[in-house]
């Protein structure tokens, strides 16, 4: 099924609305590599936001990667 076409507005309120809580990422590098990280995202801007990992390492994704699905979130339980 083909999922609906999402704009960058709603994708930038999706993600205000996840700033500051715990989430884990999954971020596709292509050629079958997925990146896993599990963090916090840090800071909004016009055209990227940033994530800073557990590890401390801070990231920048843009928000046209999360519309593509190369980039997908999770909210982090507290379970394992």
């Amino acid at each position: 099924m083909r999922q609906r076409a999402t704009s960058v507005d709603e994708v930038k309120q999706k993600i205000a609305q996840l700033k500051g809580k715990n989430l884990s990422v999954a971020v596709n590098r292509g050629r079958k590599k997925v990146t896993k990280l599990s963090g916090v995202i840090v800071e909004l801007f016009p055209s990227v936001f940033t994530f800073r990992a557990a590890a401390g390492d801070i990231v920048s994704f843009s928000y046209s990667d999360v519309i593509c699905g190369d980039i997908v979130f999770r909210e982090a339980t507290g379970k394992r």
